[in-house]
C-alpha cells in the first residue's frame, strides 16, 4: 500500500494550480512509473524500491518550480519526509533516495544498484515515448522559439538515449529513430 500512497501524494502535487508542469503526471511520472515497472521485473530489481523512486524523482519539481535546478536533491529530501511519515523502513529509503540522487543524466552520480539504473532508464525512456512533453518544456516553460526549441529537445533526446541501459533500449528504440526522422536529424 505504500506505492499508492506515494502515487496519491505526487498525483496531489500534480493537480494543485501553482505547478507550472501541468502536463507533468500524464507525460512523465506515470510513463516513468511503467517503464520503471517493467524494466524491474525483467531485470529481477527491487519492484517496490524502483516503483517508489520512479513515483518520486521529479517530484520536487512539481512541489515547488523553484526546486527544479537540483530536484533531484530535494526531491531525495522530500522523499524521505514524505517515507518517514509512511513509516517506511530507514534502509528501504536510502535505496529511493539513491534512486533519486542518480536519476539524472546531466547528474554527477552515475547509478550502479540495477533498481537506479531501472529508475535512470525509466525516466531517460519517457523522453523519448513522449517527446512532446520535451517540446512544451522547450517552448512554453524555457520560452524557447520553434527551432530552437526543437534542437533543445533533440539534444536532451540524445543524452536520455545514451543513459538508457541496452536492456532498455530495445522498448524504445523505434520511437527513437522516428523521432529522428521526423525531425529530420
Amino acid at each position: 500500500m505504500i506505492i499508492n500512497e506515494v502515487e496519491k501524494i505526487v498525483r496531489e502535487a500534480c493537480a494543485k494550480e501553482n505547478n507550472v508542469f501541468k502536463y507533468a503526471l500524464d507525460r512523465h511520472f506515470v510513463p516513468v512509473v511503467m517503464n520503471a515497472r517493467k524494466l524491474a521485473q525483467k531485470l529481477g530489481a527491487d519492484e517496490e524500491i524502483v516503483v517508489i523512486a520512479a513515483w518520486l524523482h521529479d517530484y520536487a519539481s512539481v512541489y515547488d518550480k523553484n526546486l527544479v535546478a537540483e530536484h533531484q536533491i530535494h526531491s531525495q529530501r522530500l522523499a524521505e519526509e514524505i517515507l518517514n511519515k509512511l513509516n517506511y523502513p530507514k534502509d528501504r529509503i536510502e535505496k529511493v533516495k539513491y534512486c533519486i540522487s542518480t536519476h539524472r543524466g546531466s547528474g554527477k552520480i552515475a547509478p550502479e544498484t540495477i533498481e537506479a539504473k531501472c529508475v535512470a532508464s525509466a525516466d531517460a525512456m519517457a523522453h523519448i515515448s513522449e517527446f512532446g512533453s520535451l517540446l512544451i518544456l522547450a517552448w512554453v516553460i524555457h520560452k524557447k522559439d520553434y527551432d530552437e526549441g526543437v534542437d533543445w529537445a533533440l539534444a536532451k533526446m540524445e543524452r536520455s538515449w545514451k543513459k538508457i541501459m541496452p536492456e532498455a533500449k530495445e522498448l524504445v528504440a523505434d520511437k527513437y529513430q522516428a523521432i529522428k526522422t521526423v525531425f529530420g536529424k
